[in-house]
């Protein structure tokens, strides 16, 4: 049987989020909260979109906005929310996609993980022991 609502309050289980960097001193100083606006301003949605894997969160976020330089990922347990959904990713409901959060997560309730570049952003070139650079 998969995950459901239940089994994430009785197990608890971190659950992960990706915000632009950008939006870092409003997340210490508030949370996350529900109906801010979205990143590419076209609406204000009901949730925050957390995944109970990075990589998952990640597709969620970064994949779906290339436009952002810059991401920072935040952690919470599964059992701080009270008011949240899980959106499976397959038809037999066996895997978390996506938990919609319909509450506020405190700052206190959030630790910050990293931050990463977005996807439009190049890495750095990879240099050989003499400092030039090479081919991967």
């Amino acid at each position: 049987m998969g995950a459901n609502v239940r089994d994430l309050y009785d197990h608890p289980t971190p659950l992960y989020h990706w915000s632009p960097s950008g939006r870092r001193k409003s997340i210490e100083r508030r949370g996350l909260v529900p109906s801010s606006m979205s990143v590419d301003r076209a609406w204000k949605p009901p949730y925050v979109a957390y995944s109970d894997s990075p990589s998952m969160a990640w597709v969620l976020s970064g994949v779906v906005h290339p436009e952002v330089a810059s991401w920072d990922l935040w952690m919470t347990w599964s059992n701080v929310p009270t008011g949240l959904e899980i959106m499976p990713l397959d038809i037999d409901r066996e895997v978390i996609k996506e938990v919609r959060v319909y509450e506020r997560v405190f700052k206190r309730d959030l630790w910050f993980v990293g931050s990463r570049p977005g996807i439009q952003e190049s890495p750095a070139p990879h240099h050989s022991l003499d400092g030039r650079e090479r081919d991967e």
